[in-house]
This record gives C-alpha cells, sequence and structure tokens, in this order.
C-alpha cells in the first residue's frame, strides 16, 4: 500500500499550498462587491443632489432671499459650504425669535397681571366690609369648641385599657382553641407512640425467635458456617415465615423514639397553654364582642374630643388670620392699584417691541412659512448635498482597495506554485477530512505491523520451553481458597465497624437533643436562685419581688416623712434598709425593711420599739405617703375617699391635735376623711358624724351634721 500512501500526501501537499492564496481570492471578491455598491450609492447621492437649487452666491444680502437670482451654483464641498454659510446666517436670527416669543408671552401676563388687579381691588373691598362679622363668630366658635375638647387625656387612658382588653380576650379566645387542639395533637401522639412501640417489640421478638433461619440465609456452599466451622451445610435451618431484618428492626426502634419524643412535645405545649389560658381568664373572662363594644364606645368618645381639640387648633388660626387679614387689607388695596397703573405701562411698551420684531422675522423668513421651517428646509439639502460628496469619496476608496487586493491574490498565486489565481482553486481540496483521515489509518496500520514484528515477547516465547500448566491450576485453587477466607473476615469485620457507625451516630444525637434542655436548665436553676435570694450572685439575699418592692417602698417613705414629722413634732422619720426588720422572720426577705430616725436621741431604731401612738401614726403616714404614690403613679387620678379605723384612743393630747390637723389639711385639699373610732374627743372635732348604736333587738345608725 506504499503506492497509495505517497499519492494521498502529495495530494494533501498541494492542498496545503492553496491556503494563503483562498483567502485573498475571498476577499477580493468582497471587495468587488463593495466598490460595485458603493458606485451605485454615490450615483444616486449625485442625482438627488443635481435636483435641489443652491443658495445664492452673490453677496447682496438681500438676494439671499430672492428665488429669481441667477449666481452660478459651485460644486463639491464648495456647494456644500454655501448651505451651511446660509444656515450660519439665519441661525443669528434665532435669538430674534426667541425674544419675539418673550414679548408675546409677557404682552399676554401683563394682560392677564391687569385683569388680575382689577378683581384684587374689587375683592378686597368687599371682604373689608365682611370680615369684621366673621372674627367675631369665630371668636364664639373656638369657645364652644374648647368646651367640648376637655378631659381628651382621659379618653385616650380609656381607650388604651378596652384596647388592652380587647386584645387579652381575642388572646384568650386563641389559647382557648389552641388547648382543644394541643389536647387532641396529644392524644393523637400518644395512640402513635404506642403503636410505633409496640410495633418494635413485635419486630425483635419475631427476629430473635427467627434468629437460626437469618445464619441459614447467610450460609454458602464450600464455605465454612460462622457457628460450626464446617464448609457442608447438610440441612440449614428454616424459618416459618420472613424474618424481619436488622435494618427493620433499627428502623422500628427509631420510629418509636421520634413518636415519643413528638409525645413529650406535645405534652410540653398543652402545658404552656394551659398556663397562659389561666391567666388571660384572671385578667377577663367577658366575651370578646362585648368588649370590643366597650373599645368602640371609648373610640368613638376620644374621636370627638381629638376633633374637638384639632378643631380649636384650626379655628385659632382662621381667628389669628382673620384679625390679621383686617389690618391689612387696605394696604393691599393701595398696592392693587398701584400694580394696576405699572401694569398698563408696561402693557403699552411691550407691544411696540413685539410688533418690531415680529417685522424683522418675516424679513428673515422670506419665502419660507416660517424662520424654523428655512433653517430646516436648507439643513436637509445641506444634508444631501454632503451625503453625495461623502459617497462619492468612499466610491474612489473602495475602487482603491479592490485593485490592492487584485494584485496580493495574484503575488500569492505565484508565491504558491501556480500560473494563475484560477489554477489555484482548482486545486482546492473541498473535502479535507475524508484524505486525512485516510491518511492517519495508513500510517496507524504501518505502525503497528512494525510493532508486532518487533515485540521481543513473541521471540522469547518462541524460545522458552513449555509450561506446568498443573502446578499452576493448584497455586491457583490455594489463592483463590485464601482469598475467600480473607474476604469472609473484611466482610464480617465491616459489619461491625458499620453498627458501631450506627451506634455512635446515635449516641452523638441522643446528646445533641439532650444538651440543650441541659443549658436551658442551668439558665433556669441559676436566674431562680437569683430571683429567690438563695444564689451567691445574689449578693443582697433578697427575692425578686422583694427588690422590686423595695424602690417602690423608698418613693412611699419619703411621701411619708412629709406628714411623719408634723405628726410627731418634729421627732420621728423614717428610713428605708435593705435589713431585716425585727417583725420579719421569713429568711430572703431583707429589702422591705424600715428604720425609724429619732430626731432628739439622734439614734435610728427599729420600728418595733415604738409605742402604740407613735406606730399608729407611722402607720397613718405610711398610708398617706402610699396614697399619693398611687396618685401619681395613676396619672393625677386621685384617691379621693380615705377612712381611718382606730388606733386614736393610743395618741396623747398633742399628738392627736397632730394627727387631726394632717387629716383636716387632706379633707381642706379635696379628699374625703373617714374616720372609724370610739373616742369621744373626736365627736367635737368631726362635725359630721355617723353613729352606731346597739341594742338588744340589733344595732342602729344615726346621722349627725
Amino acid at each position: 500500500q506504499a503506492p497509495a500512501g505517497a499519492e494521498l500526501a502529495d495530494r494533501l501537499e498541494v492542498d496545503e499550498r492553496t491556503v494563503r492564496v483562498v483567502p485573498l481570492g475571498r476577499a477580493a471578491v468582497r471587495r468587488r462587491e463593495i466598490a460595485a455598491d458603493l458606485a451605485a450609492k454615490a450615483e444616486r447621492a449625485r442625482l438627488r443632489a443635481l435636483a435641489l437649487t443652491p443658495p445664492c452666491t452673490c453677496q447682496d444680502p438681500d438676494a439671499l432671499f430672492d428665488t429669481a437670482c441667477t449666481c452660478e451654483p459651485a460644486e463639491g464641498l464648495a456647494e456644500v459650504r454655501l448651505w451651511r454659510d446660509e444656515l450660519a446666517r439665519l441661525d443669528g436670527f434665532r435669538g430674534h425669535a426667541a425674544k419675539h416669543l418673550k414679548a408675546q408671552h409677557e404682552l399676554k401676563e401683563r394682560r392677564a397681571g391687569l385683569a388680575l388687579a382689577e378683581q384684587a381691588e374689587e375683592r378686597l373691598a368687599a371682604e373689608l366690609a365682611e370680615l369684621p362679622g366673621t372674627v367675631e363668630a369665630g371668636r364664639e366658635l373656638l369657645g364652644d369648641t374648647r368646651i367640648k375638647a376637655a378631659g381628651i387625656e382621659a379618653a385616650q387612658k380609656d381607650v388604651t385599657e378596652a384596647g388592652r382588653l380587647v386584645e387579652q380576650g381575642r388572646r384568650r379566645d386563641l389559647v382557648r382553641r389552641s388547648v382543644a387542639t394541643a389536647e387532641e395533637a396529644l392524644r393523637s401522639a400518644a395512640d402513635e407512640a404506642q403503636r410505633a412501640r409496640q410495633t418494635h417489640l413485635d419486630l425483635r421478638e419475631e427476629r430473635l425467635n427467627g434468629m437460626a433461619a437469618v445464619l441459614a440465609a447467610q450460609l454458602v456452599d464450600g464455605l465454612p458456617c460462622g457457628v460450626c466451622g464446617s464448609p457442608e451445610h447438610p440441612a440449614p435451618a428454616t424459618g416459618l415465615g420472613g424474618v424481619p431484618s436488622e435494618e427493620s428492626e433499627r428502623a422500628a426502634g427509631q420510629a418509636a423514639d421520634r413518636a415519643q419524643r413528638a409525645r413529650e412535645t406535645a405534652e410540653v405545649k398543652l402545658a404552656g397553654l394551659r398556663v397562659e389560658l389561666d391567666g388571660l381568664i384572671e385578667t377577663t373572662d367577658a366575651p370578646v364582642e362585648t368588649l370590643a363594644e366597650a373599645l368602640d364606645s371609648a373610640r368613638s368618645d376620644l374621636e370627638l374630643r381629638q376633633a374637638a381639640r384639632l378643631r380649636c387648633d384650626e379655628l385659632e388660626r382662621q381667628l389669628a388670620a382673620g384679625e390679621h387679614r383686617l389690618s391689612e387689607l387696605r394696604l393691599q388695596h393701595t398696592e392693587a392699584v398701584r400694580q394696576r397703573t405699572e401694569l398698563a405701562a408696561a402693557l403699552q411698551n411691550g407691544a411696540a417691541e413685539e410688533l418690531r420684531l415680529r417685522e424683522e422675522l418675516d424679513r428673515a423668513r422670506g419665502a419660507d412659512p416660517s424662520l424654523q421651517a428655512r433653517i430646516q428646509r436648507l439643513t436637509s439639502e445641506a444634508e444631501l448635498v454632503a451625503a453625495a460628496v461623502t459617497a462619492a469619496e468612499q466610491s474612489e476608496t473602495a475602487q482603491l482597495e479592490l485593485r490592492k487586493a487584485e494584485e496580493e491574490l495574484v503575488t500569492a498565486s505565484a508565491d504558491a506554485g501556480f500560473a494563475t489565481p484560477e489554477q489555484a482553486a482548482a486545486a482546492v481540496v473541498h473535502d479535507r477530512a475524508p484524505l486525512e483521515a485516510q491518511a492517519r489509518r495508513h500510517d496507524a496500520e504501518e505502525a503497528a505491523v512494525r510493532e508486532l514484528l518487533a515485540d521481543p515477547v513473541l521471540h522469547a516465547a518462541a524460545a522458552a520451553p513449555a509450561a506446568d500448566l498443573a502446578a499452576l491450576e493448584s497455586a491457583l485453587h490455594a489463592a483463590e481458597a485464601h482469598h475467600t477466607r480473607v474476604a469472609q473476615a473484611h466482610d464480617r469485620a465491616r459489619l461491625r465497624c458499620d453498627r458501631l457507625g450506627d451506634l455512635t451516630a446515635h449516641l452523638a444525637g441522643q446528646l445533641r437533643d439532650w444538651e440543650p434542655a441541659a443549658e436551658a436548665h442551668a439558665v433556669v436553676t441559676r436566674l431562680a436562685g437569683v430571683t429567690s435570694g438563695q444564689s451567691g450572685d445574689n449578693r443582697k439575699n433578697m427575692r425578686l419581688s422583694a427588690y422590686v418592692l423595695s424602690a417602690r417602698l423608698g418613693q412611699v417613705v419619703d411621701a411619708a416623712n412629709e406628714r411623719l414629722g408634723t405628726m410627731s413634732a418634729g421627732r420621728y422619720l423614717l428610713k428605708h434598709s435593705d435589713d431585716r426588720s425585727a417583725a420579719d422572720r421569713s429568711r430572703n426577705s431583707g429589702g422591705l425593711g424600715l428604720r425609724v430616725i429619732d430626731g432628739w436621741t439622734g439614734q435610728d431604731r427599729d420600728p418595733a420599739t415604738l409605742s402604740g401612738g407613735e406606730s399608729f401614726i407611722t402607720s397613718l403616714s405610711l398610708a398617706l405617703g402610699l396614697a399619693d404614690v398611687v396618685t401619681a403613679e395613676a396619672g393625677g387620678t386621685e384617691i379621693s375617699t380615705l377612712f381611718v379605723d382606730e388606733g386614736f384612743g393610743t395618741l396623747d393630747e398633742d399628738t392627736l391635735d397632730e394627727v387631726m390637723d394632717v387629716l383636716d389639711a387632706l379633707r381642706d385639699g379635696g379628699r374625703t376623711v373617714g374616720v372609724v373610732s370610739h373616742v369621744a374627743e373626736l365627736r367635737v372635732r368631726i362635725p359630721a358624724q355617723l353613729r352606731l348604736h346597739k341594742s338588744r333587738t340589733g344595732s342602729r345608725t344615726s346621722v349627725h351634721a
């Protein structure tokens, strides 16, 4: 096959020489097409430009607008300059056009301004006659509206409280429904957990009962038994039915664990919902519809008062504006007269300027409808002439490039060994791939034959003696038996490794599930110790409730001292203490202690050491101080009625006078003070009395004023 291979190589070599000639031939064809297309375009543009009448080339400015001018037209770029020069001259008149438009606009505005000034003068005169009565009526309406706007703060509190109750009522109903849903979910979870556990136990029992059948199913003829080691298995055990696999038992156990966790989660969720429901029922048990009606009523009242308040602001602004307007009307009327006079004079001057500009623009536009129309016409004509010049230049450039491409094609053909470009085109192989594939197959076959003939293994095998096949077969059987034993040991080790991996993963999962609960338990335990005062972190050993009340007790003590100093003639004052008092017996009750400062001795002592009368005035001062603190916390809502029950009999005459003076001061401040006592002296000090009379037949009351 060597001659055929040489012929293929020659054909491919000739085709290689045409590689540089072919692109140049294609480029020459493309250049020829482009040159023909540009020549046609240049001819069409030249014909369109010849149909135009160029502007006049004379130096007479007036002749530029004369269509009868007979000056000789220019050619080429000079002809383009004629149009452009005329356009440049006309562009100078654009400012005149803008000024003319501005003059027309200003003239229109001045006419409109004059009319508005006349209307304003009439309007101001009419308003000046009506405004005093309007101001007086607005003043009366403002007074009535202020009365309606009173009490808006109380209405806002009512709306806030009613809204809170509605939200709690809705939350209560939602939680009640959630409790019913959670109860049903808990029942379903408990049933599912029981079924999953029973399924797991049944599978385990079946697997234990059928374990012999499972081991028999793993026996392989010729391989040793995992129990007795014998390679023969004359009577393997059989099961009565299908024995569950280890994977089935493991899956059932995991399903039982998941069902149990779902049951515990449902129990926790239900307990939380029940606690929340109990708290909401304690807050309000009224129907949501009733609470919503109360909220709507409170909102309506608040909206009315808010609207009245907004109306007050608006009426105040209107009243102030009316009074201010009344003082400015005369000045505005004088200003309107002045503006009308100035606008009339400006209107006359503007009309003269507009007429002058219009005449100049009429001369500039010539026979065209407008200056802009003339500019647009000349611009389009200039573009056509410029396009004709450009097309001619492009056509000449294309002819030059065509001649250059044809010369390069002839030179490349000669360099490649071809007489003409046509001969090179005829030598091109249009489908080179089959020839290249055939040449590669020839080379591969020749190389394979040479390699086979030169293989040293074949030469050595031919020279070596015959092999011992029986010995080789025996060695092969021994190697296969050893491989079987090693593979069985590997399988057993892999099963144990997989089992250990599953148990490790299961243990890690259990630990991950346990860690959040342990962390949450530690946080709750620490928080409980801190709030109960039993943790080392609580340096004051004070319960959270006592800590909160301690701050309020300090406010009450400050308010109580204002009256205790008066009742005790300046002797006693109270001081808040974090230590336990003598009357406290419980653990961790610090934070609510009181100490009494004796101004006579300069010492402080425990309240338990006070006498009966001193304890009474101290308790009364604390009660009145608590009332003041509650009043401040309630946003100014006062406790208007106070009752003092007994304790007056322990007071001496001077102290009783001091106490009554304090109670009288409260009564003078608008509060009603009721005193329950058996002290006869109080009958003289208290004018309005409700007396209780006891007898065998019962008790009766009488009023003494």
